[in-house]
């Protein structure tokens, strides 16, 4: 959120500049100008504030604590946290390196950063941040590594700090993970110190975490150990900030303890909506008792109406944009600029408030409560380094369908292959901006749909500024008139669904269903994914029917892209998804006569821009080949010569990563 070195207090009725100076010592001082007061008498100058000077443990009048690692070793992760304390928030934080060869911390405007500093090096960094009262404070903080005591030292990657309840992830990693002997190694996790944590399964390369529920800042320390061949050991160690939730919750708030907020800010600190931004979008003190303190479409508009029905500009965009770590923002913006030729995302942002794109958001979703799209960070990193600052932590709907005897996978294809490729962990790869155009652009057109169906285009011009978003909408929206118009039929699909997203309990009924009685109920109904029979509770329709349409059939028209759906036996523990076997399935099922007319429906409120004619030439769709495998499906070309194309490694690899994904996440 940016240095502030100028803030504004009220003396005598008239507002005065406050210059906030800070040398190297942690000693704030402010100096106001002199000031008009009655008579011409000049306002004497605030008393200077003392600060106790920054430590490792919090004082009298202390604001904040450092914590750094004593023994920063050469290429291994050295965390260095500032912690709040008791009864202190710190906002706008910045870490500026300012000496040594660059580090590029990737999470430099929050609380914690972790490094990999390099021997022989002198590093220095600027600390910057706020207070509650709004006083500035700046740090100079040296680091130096000494030798590195083993070669088979750990490192331990992800983000360096967490909200208190909040769920994140840690991976140790080696550069020789790819030999055999480190292939063949075996991993424990254990805690070293601080707050008591339960590390679920300790024996992975990847650690999975709920963060304790804390009243104040503390440091998690965790260590991985490796065994190798012969009984020889390697370790590392990671310090988690865990920060407590800011001060003064509401009794009943937005984001509530099952799903707390994590931390974001506004990507441009100083752009014209920030402090809205940072009030209205993500904030743990927003509250969803009546009356709420969700801001209305006069403090926080549109970007629709903040452009008069314009194509928003991708500056205007980024003035919306919210993110966890800087480089999720300058992804997006690069994505727009490149990766968006139609500016369809451009304009159908024009729905939203705002666009928050959170290393812990998962899965992705739209809320009218707040008029803005929350985005997985998962689907914008570029390298492994960025990678790295993105939780593992599973979609909480992971397993909802264990108890049912069927799946549903589903994969987008183009040229009889996969449309995007999957890349492991290990070896540590980069990949370029033009991977993310399908994965990344099909999730934006369901998102988006969703913004659409809330606040269509075509009445921005109208939107009363007094009212928030959820009441401002339309009476009859884009979904209902689906319902009303082209409705679906499947009572058995859409009570499945309960179970699939919302986590209902499967009846005795639901778990007896084979793959041929969901093929069944499926085929002869008009969706394109039973994704969309998610009709939630207390509602009479679905809003994910609409999202799936325009997804499935955009993704065609724009980038020429198929999207394979089946029905397939139930997906065991340790079992490969490329081996699942088909019991019906279908290529494009988006081109099927019977759900072109919804698609137009959809497309015509959501898209306008975009003729409905252009739903006819959705190609035919193309049925899959039941009795042989998931993955022998991929290449219907090779089907329609008489012969399977056995999956490379990398397709196996695809399989294994999205399709399993896709399955224990619906």
């Amino acid at each position: 959120m940016g240095i502030i070195s100028q803030r504004s207090r009220v003396f005598d009725g008239q507002r005065m500049p406050c210059l906030l100076l800070a040398g190297l010592l942690p000693l704030l001082l402010v100096a106001c100008g002199g000031g008009g007061g009655s008579g011409g008498a000049e306002v004497p100058p605030p008393a200077v504030l003392p600060v106790p000077p920054l430590s490792a443990e919090c004082q009298p009048g202390s604001v904040a604590r450092l914590v750094q690692d004593s023994a920063a070793q050469q290429g291994r992760n050295t965390e260095v946290a500032l912690l709040a304390c008791p009864g202190q928030e710190l906002r706008q934080l910045r870490w500026t390196q300012t000496a040594g060869p660059a580090l590029n911390p990737l999470s430099a405007r929050s609380q914690a950063i972790s490094v990999d500093p390099q021997l022989g090096q002198n590093y220095r960094f600027e600390l910057s941040y706020l207070d509650e009262q709004g006083r500035s404070f700046r740090e100079t903080l040296p680091l130096e590594a000494k030798a590195l005591a083993d070669a088979n030292s750990l490192q331990l990657r992800g983000e360096p700090s967490v909200m208190s309840g909040g769920k994140t992830s840690l991976r140790a990693t080696h550069p020789l993970m790819a030999s055999p002997e480190w292939a063949a190694a075996t991993v424990l996790w254990t805690q070293v110190d601080g707050p008591s944590l339960d590390l679920g399964e300790r024996g992975a390369w990847r650690l999975l975490l709920t963060a304790p529920q804390l009243s104040q800042d503390a440091i998690v320390r965790l260590r991985a150990t490796v065994t190798l061949s012969g009984g020889r050991q390697a370790s590392g160690e990671f310090s988690l900030l865990v920060q407590a939730q800011p001060l003064r919750l509401p009794a009943d708030p937005l984001f509530g303890s099952k799903d707390p907020a994590s931390r974001v800010y506004p990507y441009l600190a100083q752009g014209p909506y920030a402090a809205a931004l940072d009030d209205c979008i993500y904030n743990p003190r927003l509250s969803r008792s009546s009356p709420n303190n969700l801001c209305t479409l006069g403090r926080l508009p549109l970007l629709g109406q903040a452009t008069g029905g314009a194509v928003p500009t991708v500056e205007q965009v980024m003035e919306r944009v919210l993110v966890s770590n800087d480089w999720m923002g300058a992804v997006f913006e690069r994505f727009l600029r490149e990766q968006d030729p139609q500016q369809d995302f451009r304009r159908m942002l024009s729905s939203v408030t705002a666009i928050v794109i959170g290393g812990r958001v998962r899965p992705s979703f739209y809320w009218s409560a707040t008029g803005a799209i929350y985005l997985d960070g998962s689907f914008f990193w570029l390298s492994p380094e960025q990678r790295d600052t993105v939780s593992e932590s599973p979609d909480p709907r992971s397993n909802f369908g264990a108890a049912l005897n069927y799946a549903s996978p589903w994969r987008y294809v183009k040229n009889n292959n996969h449309a995007y490729a999957s890349l492991a962990r290990e070896p540590r790869l980069s990949r370029p901006l033009s991977d993310l155009a399908y994965p990344l652009g099909s999730l934006l057109y369901h998102e988006l749909t969703h913004a659409a169906d809330f606040m269509p285009p075509l009445t921005h011009a109208s939107l009363p500024s007094n009212k928030r978003v959820y009441e401002a909408g339309p009476a009859r929206s884009l979904s209902q008139n689906l319902y009303e118009q082209l409705p679906f039929y499947s009572s058995e699909m859409q009570g499945l669904a309960k179970v699939l997203s919302f986590g209902a309990t499967a009846t005795a009924l639901q778990q007896s269903y084979t793959p041929s009685d969901i093929a069944g109920f499926f085929s002869r109904d008009r969706v394109s994914d039973d994704y969309a029979y998610s009709v939630p509770d207390g509602a009479n329709f679905s809003r994910e029917d609409a999202a799936m349409l325009l997804e499935e059939a955009m993704m065609q028209l724009r980038y020429g892209v198929l999207r394979d759906y089946a029905v397939t036996n139930k997906l065991q523990d340790g079992a490969l998804s490329a081996d699942l076997i088909v019991n019906w399935g279908q290529r494009g099922r988006i081109g099927e006569a019977a759900i072109k007319p919804r698609v137009k429906l959809v497309l015509a409120e959501a898209m306008p821009w975009v003729s409905p004619n252009l739903v006819d030439g959705l190609a035919a769709p193309l049925q899959l080949r039941s009795g042989l495998s998931w993955g022998a499906n991929l290449d219907q070309t090779a089907l329609a010569a008489g012969r399977i194309r056995p999956l490379s490694a990398q397709q196996r690899f695809n399989e294994q990563e999205q399709t399993t994904r896709e399955l224990r996440s619906r």
